[in-house]
């Protein structure tokens, strides 16, 4: 009977798909505009909490960087498509899986966001979450600033000062999740040479999109057992994958798998 009402819940408060470009339950607000946006869009800000939230509790927050953007779709991964954080993350709130949290997705649509190597510019992380928290206390929520979780996928994860590697070393970001980004041997010495007090997981599949993973495992391998008293401190996990969409496909996935352990569920 509680699995049936569970169920019931879930369906309920989480679709399975949102109808395109429906923005349902999201506040956009101004970051960096001037510099992420094109000249026609506003907000490169987007935040969501999941149906489980109540005003006033401190909330986790996940933050993500989506990868190239060469259509210029504004609010990409929050904006309705196939593609959408609220499909992922708001069944597993409902379902009790996680606890209750925040997502926020900073879009960019500008001419940045058609090459790897400039796609988020050195991005501020911290300012941020300021931004993020300032637009989600007007309606009455709290983020958690020692659980953000600072993710990224593809592309916002190939240039060293730039997307998720602006994150590195940043107290503001106490979590890096990097999801199937670019790999070779200098990412990995940044990676798995973040501060100790800065937890590192990276996920990657090789169905599609070779890499120079002989490269980077070589230096992964050769620094990570500095961190032997604490596994979660670095964590590299391989998903055998097959399809013709394993590279966005990997994002739920990934997701669904460790936002339970970042995120556990409250009593």
């Amino acid at each position: 009977m509680l699995w049936m009402l569970k169920a019931a819940v879930a369906k309920e408060l989480a679709p399975t798909h949102f109808p395109h470009f429906d923005m349902t339950d999201v506040v956009t607000y101004e970051f960096d505009d001037a510099r992420l946006l094109h000249r026609r869009h506003r907000g490169a800000g987007a935040a969501w909490v999941t149906p489980t939230a109540r005003p006033g509790q401190p909330l986790p927050l996940l933050i993500y960087l989506h990868g190239l953007n060469r259509h210029r779709i504004h609010h990409r991964w929050m904006h309705g498509s196939i593609w959408d954080m609220r499909t992922i993350v708001g069944p597993l709130a409902v379902e009790g899986r996680i606890g209750p949290m925040a997502v926020a997705v900073p879009s960019t649509t500008s001419d940045d966001a058609f090459s790897e190597r400039t796609i988020y510019r050195r991005f501020d992380v911290a300012g941020f979450v300021d931004a993020t928290a300032r637009a989600l206390e007007a309606q009455g929520f709290v983020i958690d600033r020692s659980r953000v979780i600072f993710s990224a996928h593809s592309a916002s994860s190939c240039a060293e000062h730039n997307g998720l590697f602006a994150g590195m070393g940043v107290r503001a970001a106490p979590i890096i999740l990097n999801m199937d980004g670019c790999m070779n041997a200098r990412f990995a010495q940044v990676l798995a040479g973040a501060p100790a007090w800065q937890r590192v997981i990276v996920l990657y599949q090789d169905w599609m999109w070779r890499r120079d993973y002989q490269g980077f495992l070589l230096h992964w391998n050769r620094i990570v057992p500095q961190f032997a008293s604490d596994p979660e401190a670095r964590v590299l996990e391989y998903y055998r994958m097959r399809g013709i969409d394993v590279h966005n496909e990997i994002v739920p996935l990934a997701l669904r798998r460790w936002l339970p352990r970042l995120v556990p569920p409250t009593n």
